[in-house]
C-alpha cells in the first residue's frame, strides 16, 4: 500500500509539474478574430510565462508573406512587439512557434482581417495551439 502511495505521488507531482510547462497566446493586438477597418502598425503577441519565440511568421489567404523581425534577444520574456508594414485588405493568419525555459515546444496560430467597405465581413479562423516535444516525452 505505502508504493501504491508513492507511486501515485509522484506521478500527480509529474503531471502537475507539465499542466504548468504549457504556455500559450494570453492576449494579441490585433486581437485574435478581429475585423479591422484601419490596417495595425503593430502586432503584439503577449504569452502567458516568459518564453523565448522560435519562429513567428504571418501570412495573408493568398500564402504571401509578411515580412517580420524576430527579437535578438535569447532571453525569455513573455510580450512582444513588433512593427507591421503596410497591410491590404485581407485575411491574415500569424503563426508562432516558442520555447519555454523547460525546453518544450509550442506552436499555435491567429488570425484577423483588416476590410475595408466593400469586402464581406466573415469570420477568421480560431486560434489553435499545438504542443511539440524535443527531448521530453509526450504527456497526454
Amino acid at each position: 500500500m505505502k508504493l501504491f502511495n508513492n507511486v501515485l505521488v509522484v506521478t500527480s507531482l509529474f503531471l502537475s509539474a507539465s499542466a504548468f510547462a504549457h504556455v500559450g497566446l494570453g492576449s494579441s493586438m490585433p486581437a485574435n478574430g478581429a475585423m479591422l477597418s484601419q490596417a495595425p502598425t503593430t502586432l503584439e503577441l503577449t504569452f502567458t510565462a516568459p518564453v523565448r519565440l522560435v519562429k513567428l511568421t504571418m501570412q495573408d489567404e493568398k500564402q504571401q508573406s509578411v515580412p517580420l523581425t524576430l527579437p535578438s534577444s535569447a532571453t525569455s520574456q513573455a510580450a512582444f512587439s513588433f512593427a507591421l508594414p503596410a497591410l491590404n485588405a485581407a485575411n491574415y493568419t500569424v503563426n508562432w512557434m516558442i520555447m519555454g525555459d523547460d525546453g518544450h515546444k509550442m506552436k499555435g496560430n491567429m488570425s484577423f482581417m483588416l476590410h475595408d467597405s466593400g469586402m464581406n465581413t466573415r469570420s477568421a479562423p480560431p486560434m489553435t495551439m499545438e504542443h511539440e516535444t524535443s527531448e521530453h516525452t509526450a504527456h497526454q
